[in-house]
């Protein structure tokens, strides 16, 4: 290849500067990557729509999740199970690890907002309880997105680093590792052009406190559900099975769904908000959700959790309770939807399973049909 064109790994950087002779240089040691990498997701920024250098003095490590609400409700000795992998646990696993255990100090923390923001903003869903409205379906909508925006950003600045990954192997497996890491890229920069959309329609609501254009579906449960978690993802399949949307390359604007799962006063409470257009596909899954047996779901919420997300956090007695097929089927479910496992379009269909029960105590929905 010219030593001055364009590598052919896509990284924009001449040849001569990036896999020329790859294959003779030392190989990467993994933990020094990952280290690498555990310090990028230390820096932050201020969310909020306001947030400036001058007031935003003291970024905090804010929870998606309340440590003393829904962490707190599922912690045992004050440590809960994360699914999200360390570069040791997936080595170690060939790939395949795992929930770990993590105290809860650690559990669901990000560096996305300042710390007079953080409480100022959030104050209203962070006590005892909450009531169920569209007030609160909004913050908590928020959150979520605030924390789907960095992490897609923080995913995308970890890659560049994994793209040295390949160095002291053939060009065999160089092209494999860049064309895996390529595949991700294009996926996370998708996903990050998303997010700042929706941030930026939740920043409008949040300055104007106008959420007329906000729908939601509330449920609060009669006890405690043994995961909680914070997240959006774009509507593919509702819960009975049919396509919403395909999601393509191009230029296309995906309707999505803002997920936040934690619990108050010993009761589980789970919010799916968006702002997006009437009748489009987040509402229609949202529909989905309303459409379930009341009894039935407490287990979808499980589904949807493990499906749909990867900053969730499971009580760690409740995991070891489940049996081997159990275990296996909803590890298989956190894999769904990457490079490696497509998402199949009956993904969140009720298969029967009882990964949990309760009963729904209050169920408030407000669709924008």
């Amino acid at each position: 290849m010219e030593a001055y064109a364009l590598c052919w790994c896509g990284s924009g950087t001449k040849y001569k500067w990036c896999h020329h002779r790859r294959e003779e240089q030392p190989k990467v040691d993994i933990f020094a990557v990952d280290a690498q990498m555990r310090s990028l997701a230390e820096k932050g920024y201020c969310s909020h729509p306001a947030a400036s250098a001058s007031t935003c003095t003291k970024i905090s490590k804010a929870h998606t999740v309340q440590r003393r609400g829904g962490l707190a409700a599922i912690a045992d000795e004050g440590h809960v199970l994360t699914v999200k992998p360390t570069m040791k646990g997936m080595i170690e696993s060939e790939g395949a690890p795992g929930p770990r255990r993590i105290g809860v100090g650690q559990a669901s923390v990000f560096p996305g907002f300042c710390s007079a923001h953080d409480t100022e903003l959030f104050g209203p869903v962070e006590g005892k309880d909450v009531d169920l409205t569209a007030t609160t379906a909004s913050l908590l909508g928020f959150r979520a997105i605030a924390y789907e925006r960095f992490a897609k950003a923080l995913q995308l600045e970890t890659l560049t680093i994994q793209r040295q990954m390949d160095s002291g192997h053939s060009f065999f497996h160089q092209r494999a590792i860049q064309r895996h890491i390529y595949a991700i890229e294009w996926g996370v920069r998708r996903g990050l052009r998303d997010a700042e959309r929706w941030k930026a329609d939740y920043d409008a609501a949040l300055t104007s406190g106008d959420t007329s254009g906000l729908s939601f579906v509330a449920i609060r449960f009669d006890r405690t559900l043994p995961v909680v978690g914070c997240g959006a993802f774009h509507a593919e399949f509702d819960l009975q099975g049919k396509p919403l949307q395909r999601l393509t390359r191009g230029d296309l604007a995906f309707d999505y769904v803002a997920w936040n799962m934690t619990a108050y006063d010993g009761r589980t409470v789970v919010v799916f908000s968006s702002i997006c257009p009437r009748g489009g596909p987040a509402v229609q899954f949202m529909e989905s959700v309303n459409q379930l047996a009341e009894g039935r779901m407490a287990d979808a919420m499980i589904r949807i959790a493990f499906e749909q997300s990867d900053n969730l956090f499971l009580k760690p007695g409740w995991w070891e309770s489940l049996t081997d097929n159990e275990r296996s089927a909803l590890q298989g479910r956190a894999q769904s939807g990457t490079p490696s496992q497509a998402r199949p379009m009956d993904c969140l269909v009720d298969a029967g399973t009882n990964y949990a029960k309760a009963e729904v105590a209050e169920l408030v929905v407000d669709l924008k049909s």
